[in-house]
C-alpha cells in the first residue's frame, strides 16, 4: 500500500521533466538552436506516436513502456544542440508515451476522485515550464546548450528509472480491438476530439506568442519571461482547485468548454493588444483541463481503455496544436 501511495511522486516528476523541456522550449524557441524547425516536427511526431502509445499502455505494464520512453527521450535531449531530429523525432516519440502513462496508470489503480488523483502530475506540467524559464535558462546562458542539455538528460533519465522501480503492475486484461469501432460510432468521442483539437490549439498559440506580444508592448525580455513563469506557477496550484471542483460538482464538460472559450478570448482578442490582460485570463483557463478531461474520459469509457481513448484524443490535441500553431500551413 505504501508503494501505491507514493506513485504520484515519480509520475509527477516524469511530467515535470517533459514539460520543463517542451513548454520551456516552446516559450524560448527562437533562442534555442534548431528549435524553430524542431518544434513543429515535435508536434507532428507526438500526434502520430500517441496512437501507438495508447495501445501499448493499455496492453503492457506502464512502467516497462515508460522505461523505454526514458531511454529514447534521453538520447533526444542530448542531441538538441546538434540536430532538430533530436527534439523533434526522438523526444517527440518519448513525450507521447510519457504524456499518457503517468495519468492513465492512476486511472487504472484508483477508483475515487479521479481528477484529484492526477492533480500532482497536472500541476507538474506548469511547474516544469516555470523551472526552465526561471532556472534552466540561466544555466543555458551561463554554461551553453551542450552542458544544459546534458543536465536535463541526466534528470530525465533518473526520473524514468525511479518510476520503473516504484510503479506497480497496472495492466488490466481484456482489451479488444472492437473498442475502436465503438468509439467511431460514439458521438461523445467525436465531440471530445473536437474539444482536444481546439483547446490545445488555443493553448499553444498563446504560449508560443506571449514572448513576442509582451516585447512588442515594450516589456523587457526578463520581465516577459518572469510574467510567463509566474503564470505557469499559479496555474499549477489552480490545477488542484479545478480538480476538486470537477470531482465534487461532476460537471466536467461545462467546465472544460468554459476553459476553452477563455483560452480563445485570451489568444484571439487580447494577446496582441493587451498581453497582461490576456495572461490574467489565460492562467486560470489553462488550469482547468488536464485533470478534468482525464476524469471525464474514464467516466465515459472506463479504465480498461483509458490509454487508448486518450491516445486518440491526444492525436487530435497535437494535430490541433500543430495546425493552429501555424507551422504546418
Amino acid at each position: 500500500m505504501k508503494r501505491l501511495n507514493l506513485i504520484w511522486l515519480p509520475l509527477a516528476l516524469s511530467i515535470f521533466g517533459v514539460y520543463a523541456i517542451q513548454r520551456g522550449f516552446a516559450v524560448l524557441n527562437t533562442s534555442i538552436p534548431n528549435m524553430e524547425v524542431a518544434m513543429p516536427m515535435f508536434f507532428m511526431v507526438m500526434s502520430l506516436a500517441v496512437l501507438v502509445g495508447g495501445y501499448l499502455l493499455d496492453n503492457f505494464n506502464t512502467r516497462n513502456v515508460l522505461l523505454c520512453a526514458t531511454v529514447i527521450g534521453t538520447v533526444g535531449i542530448l542531441l538538441v544542440p546538434y540536430t532538430p531530429l533530436g527534439f523533434g523525432l526522438l523526444f517527440g516519440c518519448a513525450a507521447a508515451l510519457i504524456k499518457i502513462g503517468p495519468y492513465s496508470s492512476p486511472m487504472k489503480l484508483f477508483d475515487k476522485n479521479p481528477a484529484m488523483k492526477i492533480s500532482p502530475q497536472s500541476a507538474a506540467k506548469n511547474f516544469g515550464g516555470a523551472f526552465l524559464i526561471f532556472f534552466a535558462y540561466g544555466l543555458m546562458v551561463k554554461h551553453g546548450w551542450v552542458t544544459t542539455t546534458q543536465l536535463l538528460a541526466s534528470l530525465f533519465a533518473f526520473v524514468g528509472i525511479a518510476t520503473y522501480f516504484i510503479l506497480p503492475n497496472d495492466r488490466i486484461k481484456g482489451w479488444k480491438w472492437s473498442i475502436l469501432k465503438e468509439l467511431i460510432d460514439d458521438e461523445k468521442f467525436w465531440l471530445i476530439s473536437l474539444y482536444f483539437f481546439v483547446m490545445s490549439g488555443f493553448y499553444w498559440m498563446a504560449v508560443t506568442q506571449y514572448k513576442s506580444a509582451f516585447m512588442a508592448a515594450g516589456f523587457s525580455k526578463q520581465d516577459t519571461l518572469t510574467y510567463i513563469g509566474i503564470s505557469f506557477v499559479i496555474a499549477g496550484f489552480l490545477r488542484f482547485v479545478f480538480s476538486w471542483i470537477g470531482d465534487c460538482a461532476s460537471k466536467r464538460l461545462p467546465l472544460m468548454i468554459t476553459g476553452t472559450i477563455g483560452l480563445g478570448i485570451a489568444v484571439y482578442m487580447l494577446e496582441a493588444c493587451h498581453p497582461i490582460c490576456s495572461l490574467i485570463i489565460f492562467t486560470p483557463m489553462s488550469a482547468i483541463h488536464t485533470p478534468n478531461y482525464w476524469a471525464y474520459c474514464k467516466e465515459q469509457w472506463g479504465p480498461r481503455y483509458i490509454s487508448t481513448v486518450l491516445g486518440l484524443g491526444y492525436f487530435f490535441m497535437y494535430l490541433g496544436a500543430g495546425v493552429m500553431y501555424g507551422k504546418w500551413m
